[in-house]
């Protein structure tokens, strides 16, 4: 009797050394599996934030190139701004278009701004919008910005 629990021993011994391993590779393989589901979310988060990140750059270039010729028309007579921006045989817009074409998407013939000037509030005023538009090389539909002011003495 004592020979047969000798023998038996080992074996449960052995029996639960193989259930530990088992166990240990499981929780490798979950560990495993929670950080590579860490590693996805991570690197879609980088990859919103860089979107996210060029979407404001762009904004930001509409608004800054939208505010110059604002400034530009500011410094003109009020009187002939129609003839100089409104029309896009005219000077003026030309200048606003090859400024514009910075932006993607922006070429001679897509996505052109818009130049509106009507009288303004007062007497020898005028009120100027300058709208832009631009598309992502990724985006769908284009993003647009303007700018409105009243320019004059």
């Amino acid at each position: 009797m004592s020979d047969r629990c000798m023998q038996r021993r080992p074996v449960a011994l052995h029996a639960q050394s193989d259930a530990i391993r088992g166990a240990f590779l499981i929780e490798a393989l979950v560990a495993i599996l929670v950080v590579s589901i860490a590693t996805v979310a991570l690197f879609t988060l980088i990859a919103n934030l860089v979107r996210a990140s060029s979407d404001a750059l762009l904004r930001a270039e509409a608004a800054e190139i939208a505010a110059a010729i604002v400034a530009r028309m500011a410094a003109e007579n009020p009187t002939s701004l129609a003839d100089r921006y409104a029309t896009p045989e005219s000077a003026g817009f030309a200048a606003l278009s090859a400024a514009a074409q910075r932006l993607p998407g922006v070429t001679a013939t897509a996505n052109l701004p818009t130049v509106s000037v009507t009288d303004g509030p007062s007497i020898g005023t005028r009120r100027v919008i300058v709208g832009l538009q631009w598309q992502a090389p990724t985006g769908t539909a284009p993003h647009r910005t303007s700018m409105t002011a009243v320019v004059g003495p």
